[in-house]
């Protein structure tokens, strides 16, 4: 059985709660406050609904940390130190469901961004390709 090592930490505006490219060792689940998401140094996101499940790609990848996260605010996560991500799907199947829904919806938004930006870009539009 995967044993969850669970701990609470707080962080000041502007720390790093995961910097990109570091090893990917758990999860985190935001409690309270807002954290930003950078990839590259660009900002991409701003996380702020507690319940909200980051860090966990690396993890289910097995690879390094695709992003950097700060803190925007005094915030509060958990951060869940699980070990192979496999054992934990297969074992806590309720975490497994918000990982994929976290997952899922992050995936619906970027299609949407894709989309819009393909409707303004003169490169990818295909009614431009047409005249």
């Amino acid at each position: 059985m995967t044993v969850f090592v669970q701990q609470t930490e707080e962080y000041r505006p502007g720390a790093s709660i995961i910097k990109q490219d570091t090893e990917s060792t758990g999860f985190y689940v935001l409690e309270k406050g807002a954290v930003e998401v950078y990839k590259d140094g660009i900002m991409l996101n701003v996380l702020m609904y507690p319940g909200t499940i980051f860090g966990e790609m690396g993890d289910i990848l097995d690879k390094p940390r695709s992003c950097t996260v700060k803190a925007r605010t005094a915030t509060i996560v958990t951060r869940y130190d699980s070990g192979e991500m496999e054992n934990v799907i297969r074992e806590h199947p309720e975490i497994a469901i918000k990982i994929f829904k976290t997952l899922a919806s992050r995936l619906e938004r970027t299609t949407q961004k894709l989309a819009d930006v393909t409707r303004v870009s003169t490169v990818w539009s295909v009614e431009n390709k047409k005249k």
